[in-house]
């Protein structure tokens, strides 16, 4: 696209029209020069304007502080002459501004985004502000909390608070940051805009220098819009399946065989193969028009071109939704059977998952669609309150994985492909307004409708959580392209619609996606709570030190235990001591009472259950961690089931961590598991502290 940079008069037109206001005029001579500054009074400043010259104080284009006549004569024919190359150009031009007033120096600008449409920016100006890489991003036209938000995590922000004792004009500035996202929104033939150094001051602020690119054409992205109540209703449909056919069905040991497997919890499942008489003990049908009844979600697995044919014959005859698992479309090129798709889908309201995706599972309906085997995967058909929205198959089924590992369930799991009819935001709006979905975690590579994600998130996250994992964010951007038929937005719009939706962004998961896992883990099995001070219990010392220094780093708390739990804790020792031990008792009983607490090497069961229930007592304890070695010679191999009846009495969460890998350990952990009290390794802390500001926010418990 074809750019060009706006010329004076053209861009304080349209700024002005936004109530942003730039000073001064353009000057063609001498005596304009000395006019202009009649009208605007001295001290003033010049600077040469042209499209090729970007960085006008490193060109020596600016000259300052010209106090009359004489100096503004002087420094015009200066310019003129350090730029007679330039003047030469039709867009060269000489500008004659009042000498700002000093202040604090902003950068505020704005870009638009194929996937998210106008995105914003603010942080610290002037000559630095590519140093000091200080601008936040907020998307859309923003709100006066949106610029509160990208304030609150800049140093520009901390600035315009009062730094030092100096008042500042915020809200002139926040004004302004909202008027520069509505100018974007309202012209999106306007590609870039920068206001650089915008001076603030007590009392409002000056505009000394200013940016526009203009494009050839408006820049298109996709616009929030409500979604039609019928594919709505065909999307619940698909999720409320009674009655399925399988296309392409066929016997073990292909995706169709698999699929039809998969599906058999589905009272109606109509396997359909031109040749085969049965497939799993279920008559099979030649063709969809041979069924006794239409069904309502066509799953198919057959090649792309029959895809489509058959999607139509399915539609005429009043199926209500499907899975597409073929791939073959827009992902390797073949736009124009995806579009054909997506024609049929809109003339029938008609919606479809997919195509070239893994498949859906929802376990309150049975319809399981997964094509994984078994036998080589981890199926999860235990249904709770968590809803899994992905856009890689392969992170999905991994997510899935852990889940059944550590005993959890899903609810309902999505894996959408290319997404052409429906995609994330579709699904979170629908399981956003599911009541038996309570919990909603979402991996995204590539965003190609970032507002309506926005917007619709806006909604859900009112009554519910949604954590979001996002690969593509650097070296991983290309393959997110190639991987799926979307198209990834930048990263810093990315978190700002985040933070503007109310998601919970784990960015950690090229690190490891047990991140995510272990939020949900924790927050479906674990009572609510209020606080975050922590109260750090060990057998064995190294791991406390570890998970405190952990908590501070993360800024959450550790506990300050009550007098009266100190000298519980002490009396509690005292009764483990050996009578060798007792005269040194004053020097092993010092440091009772403190956070972490050292339960030592001799712990046995009772001192560390009684530990933990003194601690549940605590009024400056809001939740508590048990790193456990249970490899310790006095603890008991019965230590595991006292740890679940103990968990039944708490009424703080106790999250235990098995410290070790060893055979014994993996046969506890997973003995804790199966009765629900599950444990971790790493990452914790994090997820505690993602766990607590949910139940913060939300007031709820998530508990199974």
């Amino acid at each position: 696209m074809k750019s060009v940079q706006l010329g004076f008069e053209e861009s304080q037109k349209l700024l002005v029209k936004y109530d942003i206001p730039i000073k001064g005029e353009m000057a063609d001579s001498v005596q304009d020069a000395l006019d202009a500054a009649d009208e605007q009074g001295y001290p003033l400043v010049i600077k040469v304007l042209s499209e090729s010259i970007i960085h006008k104080s490193d060109r020596g284009g600016v000259i300052l502080n010209l106090e009359n006549k004489d100096e503004l004569t002087r420094a015009y024919h200066d310019m003129l002459e350090r730029f007679k190359t330039e003047s030469t150009q039709p867009d060269f031009g000489i500008l004659v501004q009042p000498m700002a007033q000093y202040g604090f120096e902003l950068f505020i600008g704005a870009k638009q985004d194929p996937g998210f449409g106008p995105i914003t920016m603010i942080g610290i100006g002037g000559i630095y502000v590519e140093l000091y890489s200080d601008a936040a991003t907020g998307i859309g036209v923003l709100t006066r909390e949106d610029v509160l938000r990208m304030l609150s995590q800049t140093k520009a922000g901390t600035a315009l608070d009062g730094y030092r004792n100096r008042v500042l004009d915020k809200e002139a500035i926040i004004r302004l940051t909202i008027n520069v996202s509505r100018l974007m929104a309202e012209n999106p033939e306007i590609l870039e805009l920068d206001l650089n150094p915008v001076i603030t001051r007590n009392t409002g602020f000056d505009i000394v220098d200013y940016r526009l690119i203009k494009g050839s054409r408006p820049v298109s992205y996709h616009r929030f819009c409500e979604l039609s109540a019928a594919k709505v209703k065909s999307l619940g449909d698909i999720f409320a399946a009674r009655s399925a056919a399988v296309i392409g069905a066929s016997r073990p040991g292909t995706q169709g065989g698999v699929i039809l497997k998969n599906c058999l919890g589905i009272k109606k499942l109509y396997p359909i193969h031109p040749r085969l008489k049965r497939i799993q003990g279920l008559p099979c049908y030649k063709r969809l028009q041979d069924l006794p009844e239409v069904p309502e979600v066509g799953i198919f697995a057959v090649n792309a071109e029959r895809t489509v044919q058959i999607f139509e014959d399915f539609c005429k005859l009043g199926g209500k939704g499907a899975i597409i698992f073929s791939d073959g479309f827009a992902e390797i090129g073949r736009h124009e059977l995806e579009d054909r798709l997506i024609e049929l889908s809109n003339q029938y309201n008609v919606a479809y998952i997919g195509p070239n995706c893994l498949g859906v599972i929802d376990n309150f309906s049975k319809l399981y669609t997964n094509f994984i085997p078994e036998q080589r995967s981890l199926p999860v058909k235990k249904p709770n309150g968590i809803g899994i929205i992905s856009q890689s198959g392969g992170i999905g089924l991994e997510l899935l994985e852990m889940f059944e590992a550590d005993n959890m369930g899903v609810g309902r799991w999505v894996s959408i492909g290319n997404a052409s009819c429906v995609g994330v935001p579709e699904i979170l709006a629908h399981m956003g307004r599911d009541p038996k979905i309570k919990l909603i975690a979402i991996y995204l590579e590539g965003v190609a409708d970032g507002l309506k994600l926005l917007e619709i998130g806006k909604e859900v996250t009112k009554k519910k959580p949604v954590l979001v994992i996002k690969g593509g964010t650097g070296g991983g951007a290309q393959a997110a392209l190639s991987h799926t038929a979307s198209l990834a937005g930048s990263h810093e719009a990315f978190k700002a619609c985040c933070q503007q939706a109310g998601f919970y962004l784990v960015e950690e998961l090229t690190e490891d996606p047990k991140i995510l896992v272990n939020v949900l883990s924790i927050l479906t099995s674990q009572p609510q709570t209020d606080g975050d001070r922590t109260a750090v219990v060990s057998v064995g010392g190294g791991a406390a030190i570890l998970i405190a220094d952990q908590i501070t780093e993360k800024g959450m708390h550790l506990a300050s235990f009550a007098p009266e739990t100190k000298q519980e804790l002490k009396e509690l020792m005292k009764q483990g001591l050996k009578s060798e031990q007792l005269g040194k008792s004053n020097q092993l009983l010092k440091n009772v009472g403190n956070n972490p607490i050292d339960l030592l090497g001799d712990c046995d069961d009772d001192r560390l259950l009684e530990t933990i229930r003194i601690i549940d007592k605590d009024p400056n304890t809001d939740l508590i961690i048990a790193a456990i070695y249970l490899q310790v010679p006095l603890l008991s191999e019965y230590l595991p089931e006292r740890l679940v009846e103990l968990k039944a009495e708490l009424s703080k969460p106790l999250i235990v961590s098995a410290r070790g890998f060893s055979d014994y350990v993996g046969r506890c952990r997973e003995y804790l598991s199966e009765k629900g009290l599950r444990t971790y390794t790493i990452p914790m802390i994090k997820p505690i502290d993602l766990a607590l500001k949910i139940w913060k926010r939300y007031g709820i418990s998530f508990m199974e």
